[in-house]
């Protein structure tokens, strides 16, 4: 269905706008809402919506003469980002990576060392030596140590007994 612009009033316009700002409209009333302000009898009230279907359905766009190198540098340099940021995640990771190597390869080789290694220890009872070469003597010698421990075993019971007493009176 063609819809013709000469015969439609002020107010059809306006609605068919108010469609147009609110995503409502089809391909051809924003076709015909074109040619309308395309023309130039435009009422007063409208100039405005005029002027923003001009610049919608001009189809030139002004740019700056600079734009393109502009762009071209910015996307240049967030390559050169990205490229550095990747290099130093790399790198990180590589340092990373030869430290856990390097905390192995010294874990290996210390573990293969004191695995390996003769050994130095002896034990206890090759390094026992005979002090007395009489056996009476031994005996006497363990004897008076037995009666010094004894000794000092009985002054530490009587005491702990005579302050138990004196506590009680």
């Amino acid at each position: 269905m063609l819809i013709d612009i000469t015969t439609m009033t002020t107010e059809e316009i306006q609605e068919t706008l108010d469609r147009f700002y609110n995503a409502e409209t089809t391909a051809q009333e924003e076709s015909m809402l074109k040619r309308y302000f395309q023309g130039s009898d435009v009422p007063p009230e409208l100039q405005a919506d005029k002027l923003l279907f001009a610049q919608l359905f001009n189809g030139r766009v002004d740019t700056p003469d600079s734009l393109e190198a502009r762009l071209s540098n910015d996307i240049d340099g967030w390559n050169m980002v990205e490229k550095n940021a990747l290099r130093r995640s790399r790198v990180i990771n590589l340092r990373w990576i030869a430290g856990v190597a390097a905390s192995l390869m010294l874990l290996f080789t210390l573990g293969t060392y004191l695995n390996n290694r003769p050994s130095t220890a002896r034990p206890y009872a090759n390094n026992l030596k005979e002090t007395y070469d009489n056996p009476r003597d031994a005996a006497g010698e363990a004897e008076r140590a037995l009666t010094k421990f004894s000794v000092a075993i009985n002054k530490g019971l009587n005491k702990m007994n005579n302050t138990a007493i004196n506590e009680r009176q």
